[in-house]
């Protein structure tokens, strides 16, 4: 297919082009090239020449002792004087002069108009063809002996150069291996000129052409690059001199290809069969350059590419099936390996166990292989009174699986829980006790391949493991969420780009004065097509899957850049950003908030960053030096959800905080529980005491803002003074004029 549908042609003339370079020989020096070229023009004067121009070049040019000289130039009347002088010069030189004659194509695909050289010149020169046929690369691979042109069959000027006598339409192929820069060439402006020295020319062939930038055609030659028409034309001519050219075409090669192919892969010695084609590859590579030195030209793409294949074949039953088997085997405790499932994509009846063993990377991880061995011996063992005569399979890290039948399921939940009994007995290996747990995954999805079906099974165990419980069957519906947090993680970088994340903004309030003295930031998501998503989903996505830095650095930015835009009107105005606990452990949140206040020019003494006491003290020492050192930066440290973490005088006193945030259920029940008022009243006391001023949210009514305010609270927030709105709401809360209407 890839010969017959010439697919492979451009590799085919890449290929011929690395073989000309290989095969680069120089010129015969018979032809001698003259240009009409920049040089040429600057000197006697713009295209189109005068024909006096040509007639004086032609004198000069047999003086010198030229035996022929051709013209691929087409010559049509211009002016009556010149003609007849350029006329009179070929008349001097019968049968030595040639003219080239062409078709124009540009009127039509298929019909032309007829390009003959004018009577007056034709009547005493020769006529031949310069008709070429680029093709799709710019180039030309191939040339006629000869093309009829108005009804008259003439020869083709590289047929008439080698003296050549064929004029049929039979196209040969082009040896481009002629060195292009040893091909003689002088400029017609050095000979034209009466002032220059002629060179020697005796009995040469000398062909005269375009070779300026502005008017010479240009084609690429192969092997060569980009070249002048002339030099196609002299190579055409350097090919036939050298005696008439075959091509072979691609079939030759192929069939060579077909017969290896078929004696390495229906063969059974397959070391001979890799070899053999190797060797092939390189026979053929070699081949078309030993063929042109013997005038044949043959086509390889198709037979490299079918001995490419058969290589590539026989390497991987050589090689990659016997690596895809390997391991087949676990080497330690002797059980055959899940690698054989691992590539079967067949559908299987039976449900699909997993058994999880807990601990078991850190406990091999403490003794020899020796002692690992003894470790699996006795988990198989252990297994193996569950698993009877099922196949057991080894997988990694302690996991192990089985497959067996549908109706088995029910009475195997006993056999689960009994394993579950003996794994907690301690394991013995080498005077030493290791304690471990199992947890069992099923899987019962029949109708997919049991390659997926590994990963539902061990997620299921894990998942029991995780919740405390013996045994779990793989839930399909659970598999929705797992593909709706993949999705947001997966488009949670374009949002932040494209805008859909942005920041709202809840104001917060000096409950003394009732003057909005801050805001907090607030993400928000608002998906194209999904609708807005709650910010506990993305954000807990961006903290398992690490992008959670970039989306806190967004906040941040965004927060500065308004807080910036607020100091114009409020000088004591704060901006609030919450801080997740895996920030807290490692410096970057350091670089984050300076960034941010660099760039937007915010002090940091009117940033707030909010962390739950719970966060910060998860992280231990290094959480509580990051804080410091955010502090001693003049940044404000808040205690976000007072109440609901750990809430320890212990915890708040380690904490350099400056501010502490009730959560928002003690505020919503405050005028309905004397409880809470009592709670509430001790906790801003205890944070009064301990230097902190105190924020309360969800105030959702104008009585628990009354009861918040007489109780000392500072600052106040929640749907009562406002929702979380858009920075350009909050800017008019705090501009001069709303603070006036406000206080009247």
């Amino acid at each position: 297919m890839i010969g017959v549908g010439e697919i492979a042609a451009p590799l085919d003339l890449g290929l011929r082009g690395i073989q000309f370079r290989l095969r680069s020989q120089p010129a015969s020096g018979k032809i001698v090239t003259v240009g009409i070229d920049d040089k040429a023009l600057l000197a006697v004067g713009p295209w189109p020449w005068k024909r006096d121009r040509f007639a004086a070049l032609t004198n000069r040019l047999m003086a010198a002792g030229a035996d022929r000289i051709f013209y691929s130039i087409s010559f049509q009347p211009l002016e009556s004087s010149g003609d007849e002088m350029f006329a009179r010069s070929i008349s001097k030189y019968p049968d030595r002069i040639f003219l080239s004659a062409s078709m124009d194509y540009r009127t039509g695909e298929t019909t032309g108009t007829a390009m003959l050289p004018m009577p007056l010149l034709a009547k005493n020169a020769n006529i031949v063809s310069n008709m070429k046929w680029a093709e799709f690369w710019n180039g030309v691979s191939k040339m006629k002996y000869g093309q009829v042109i108005n009804g008259t069959r003439y020869p083709s000027i590289w047929s008439a150069l080698a003296n050549n006598r064929n004029i049929s339409d039979t196209a040969f192929p082009v040896d481009s291996s002629y060195d292009r820069s040893t091909i003689p060439y002088f400029s017609a402006a050095d000979i034209i000129q009466p002032r220059n020295t002629i060179p020697e020319l005796k009995g040469k062939t000398v062909l005269v052409g375009n070779s300026s930038n502005v008017y010479g055609g240009v084609l690429y030659v192969l092997g060569q690059g980009r070249s002048a028409d002339i030099f196609v034309i002299a190579m055409g001519a350097e090919t036939l001199m050298q005696g008439p050219t075959v091509n072979w075409g691609w079939i030759p090669a192929w069939v060579f290809a077909f017969v290896v192919s078929c004696i390495c892969l229906l063969g059974r010695q397959p070391k001979l069969a890799m070899g053999l084609s190797l060797v092939s590859i390189g026979l053929v590579f070699a081949a078309p350059i030993i063929c042109q030195n013997l005038r044949i030209f043959i086509d390889i793409a198709p037979a490299l590419i079918l001995l490419g294949a058969t290589a590539v074949v026989i390497a991987w039953q050589r090689f990659g099936a016997r690596k895809q088997s390997q391991g087949a085997i676990n080497p330690v405790s002797g059980l055959p390996t899940v690698n054989a499932i691992l590539h079967r994509d067949q559908l299987d009846p039976h449900i699909l166990v997993a058994a999880r063993i807990s601990r078991f990377t850190e406990i091999v991880s403490t003794m020899p292989p020796s002692n690992e061995r003894d470790l699996l011996e006795q988990v198989v063992s252990r297994l193996s009174l569950g698993v009877g005569r099922l196949q057991l399979l080894h997988g990694d890290d302690g996991n192990f699986f089985w497959l067996m039948p549908s109706e088995q399921l029910a009475s195997s939940v006993d056999q689960f829980k009994a394993l579950q009994l003996i794994f907690r007995n301690p394991i013995s290996v080498a005077d030493k006790s290791f304690t471990v747990d199992i947890a069992f995954g099923v899987d019962q999805e029949i109708d997919r391949p049991l390659s997926h079906r590994l990963a539902s099974a061990l997620a299921a165990a894990r998942s029991a493991a995780d919740q405390g419980t013996c045994w779990k069957i793989h839930d399909p519906a659970a598999n929705g969420a797992q593909q709706w947090a993949l999705s947001l993680l997966g488009e949670l970088d374009q949002a932040i780009d494209n805008g859909h994340i942005w920041v709202a903004y809840q104001p917060k309030m000096e409950l003394a004065t009732r003057e909005i003295i801050g805001a907090e930031a607030l993400v928000r998501w608002t998906h194209a097509t999904r609708g807005p998503i709650g910010p506990d989903e993305f954000i807990q996505v961006a903290e398992r899957h690490g992008r959670i830095e970039k989306l806190t650095a967004f906040v941040l930015n965004d927060a500065a850049r308004v807080g910036a835009q607020a100091l114009k009107y409020d000088p004591g105005f704060t901006v609030s950003v919450n801080i997740s606990s895996v920030l807290l452990a490692s410096r970057n949140i350091i670089d984050m908030v300076r960034q941010a206040l660099s760039a937007n020019g915010f002090p940091a003494t009117s940033l707030v960053l909010e962390v739950t006491e719970t966060a910060a003290m998860a992280e231990g020492r290094v959480a509580i030096a990051l804080l410091e050192e955010l502090r001693d930066m003049g940044v404000c440290l808040s205690i976000d959800d007072y109440g609901t973490g750990m809430s320890t005088l212990e915890y708040l006193r380690a904490i350099p905080a400056t501010e502490l945030k009730i959560d928002k259920q003690f505020s919503m029940a405050l005028h309905s529980s004397a409880e809470d008022q009592a709670v509430m009243q001790s906790t801003i006391e205890l944070a009064h005491a301990l230097g902190m001023r105190v924020v309360a949210e969800g105030i959702e009514t104008a009585e628990t803002q009354y009861l918040l305010t007489q109780m000392g609270c500072e600052i106040g927030q929640g749907y009562h003074i406002c929702r979380p709105t858009d920075w350009e709401t909050v800017l008019t809360m705090i501009q001069p004029q709303s603070r006036i209407a406000s206080h009247g």
